[in-house]
């Protein structure tokens, strides 16, 4: 008689092996679905914070070249605003007289020679953003720069006669080719600049994933013992997680 040997597996077997399997599957899937959503997060919050760095760095290192008392913050079609004048050229005055004079005589602190720049301004001894409308008399246009009779002195020509109406203290002067916004809107952080003839430039994305309501812009103006401060809270939030920076910046420079 001739024995039969079983061969292959049996139904009930298979669906046991395929259920194992599924199972370490799944496991093994839910431990990779873990291990990339962690891995998501932590790239996510690591470019957050960068950019917040970045965002925090770029508007103080700003700041502090910004001519004296230009600061001013605003609420506007552009959003929450802060918006100054960057110094372009600084310096000593020596005029004897800031009455019906056409050129600014003075020695920069800057070493390199100036570059005459279209729509370049003057200012002498501002105290408010008011000081730099075209009609004070604390700001004149300059036409040309000419070198002077001493080392690193040079000659500001003006577009006419002018008569400040009131001078520096510490015979300071400042030249300005623009001005510079930085504004909250639309959950993001943009820089835009004004040249002194009020074209602007298209804005440039400096940061988002701002919460607009939880971010703003302070200015504490001058005082008799110290200069300007500029204080900003920015609150990033990206997947359900908000990181929120505070910053404060004495501007140094005085009229």
């Amino acid at each position: 008689m001739i024995s039969r040997q079983s061969q292959g597996f049996t139904l009930i077997e298979l669906i046991m092996v395929i259920m194992v399997v599924a199972f370490i599957s799944i496991g093994i899937g839910r431990f990779v679905s873990l291990g990339t959503e962690g891995y998501l997060q932590t790239r996510d919050r690591e470019q957050l914070q960068s950019q917040a760095r970045f965002a925090v760095e770029r508007v103080a290192r700003e700041l502090r070249d910004a001519v004296p008392n230009s600061l001013e913050v605003t609420d506007d079609e552009n959003g929450h605003c802060l918006a100054f004048r960057p110094i372009q050229y600084s310096g000593d005055y020596v005029n004897p007289s800031l009455t019906h004079i056409d050129v600014i005589s003075g020695f920069l602190t800057q070493t390199a020679a100036p570059i005459f720049e279209t729509n370049m301004m003057v200012v002498i001894n501002p105290h408010k953003p008011q000081d730099f409308d075209v009609a004070s008399d604390q700001v004149a246009k300059v036409t040309a720069i000419n070198k002077g009779t001493a080392a690193n002195q040079w000659q500001f020509e003006l577009d006419g006669q002018h008569s400040f109406s009131s001078g520096s203290l510490s015979q300071r002067f400042y030249i300005y080719t623009q001005s510079v916004r930085f504004c909250l809107e639309d959950n993001s952080l943009t820089r835009t600049t004004i040249d002194n003839s009020g074209i602007e430039s298209q804005p440039v994305l400096l940061a988002q994933y701002l919460d607009a309501k939880m971010s703003a812009f302070t200015l504490d103006n001058v005082a008799l013992v110290r200069s300007a401060l500029v204080a900003w809270q920015f609150t990033f939030t990206r997947n359900g997680e908000s990181s929120r920076y505070n910053h404060t910046v004495q501007v140094m420079n005085v009229p």
